[in-house]
């Protein structure tokens, strides 16, 4: 039996309950769609993050691939830059890891270098040859033993009629592909030690009648009386706790990460290639 899941469906996640978006919805029924169509065992692994995330087939023990389920429009990955001097380069911290398309996409967006330097967070497109692009796309989903993606315009209740269901080597003659670059703050994070007498300094200018608790590694700040501004200088902020008069003490993001994001969006050419995959894996 499919599992139709509601618009406003939740789930259970660390003790939490959170609403579903439409992306995980359309993982979910998916998920269920290949199991009532085939002769295997599909399960979303990596929980819900679209990052991590994709569909493990397996028959009886043995794992036979990995499936990509991308709801439309959706992001395919992204590299994150560290600029220095007049140069972009790979920084450690992106999500995907570095490859030969990656090396060609930088040293293009070095040669225009003086269109991207000045950006600070409109996202510009990145006029790129797209066959380099899609073959970034291929080389990341392979390293992930990713072979096939599964897509839709529509996220619930999905009929065979709604669903593209190709091998990731085809993925251009049914996908369109941009590259968005853009700068994308790291957010806010909690204060560390060596910043809180600095954040005293600042709040001794506002309001001396508090103290400050150090709990598993976070600082609480508690007040007399509510405070009427959430900024404490230029640097920092507090956000507030389920107690009244108490607040987490959080250092501001000043600095943006150059990115850039690979975007993959469906053509009207939608085939769901069922034989294909029964004959790949002896199905």
């Amino acid at each position: 039996m499919i599992r139709l899941i509601s618009y406003n469906a939740t789930v259970n996640f660390k003790g939490k309950t959170m609403a579903l978006q439409k992306w995980e919805i359309f993982q979910e029924e998916a998920t269920d769609f290949l199991n009532n169509h085939f002769n295997a065992n599909f399960k979303m692994d990596g929980g819900y993050h679209v990052t991590t995330s994709f569909i493990t087939v397996r028959k009886a023990i043995r794992t036979i691939t990995n499936i990509e389920a991308k709801f439309d429009s959706t992001d395919a990955g992204q590299i994150i830059l560290s600029p220095e001097g007049n140069k972009f380069y790979f920084c450690e911290q992106s999500k995907n890891d570095e490859n030969k398309y990656t090396e060609e996409i930088i040293k293009y967006l070095n040669s225009n270098y003086s269109l991207f330097k000045g950006s600070t967070t409109a996202n510009i497109h990145v006029d790129i040859d797209k066959n380099i692009l899609f073959n970034w796309v291929k080389t990341i989903y392979a390293d992930k033993n990713v072979e096939w993606i599964i897509s839709s315009k529509k996220f619930n209740k999905l009929t065979l009629k709604d669903l593209l269901f190709i091998p990731i080597d085809e993925i251009e003659k049914y996908f369109d592909i941009n590259l968005v670059f853009r700068r994308k703050k790291s957010g806010n994070t909690q204060i560390p030690g060596k910043d809180i007498a600095d954040f005293k300094e600042q709040l001794d200018l506002i309001n001396k009648n508090y103290t400050i608790k150090k709990t598993n590694n976070k600082y609480l700040l508690t007040m007399k009386s509510r405070l009427s501004d959430f900024n404490i200088g230029s640097k920092y902020l507090v956000s507030m706790t389920n107690v009244d008069c108490q607040y987490h003490i959080k250092k501001k993001d000043i600095n943006t990460n150059p990115n850039i994001m690979f975007q993959l969006s469906l053509k009207d050419n939608i085939e769901f290639k069922s034989e294909r995959f029964k004959k790949d894996y002896n199905l």
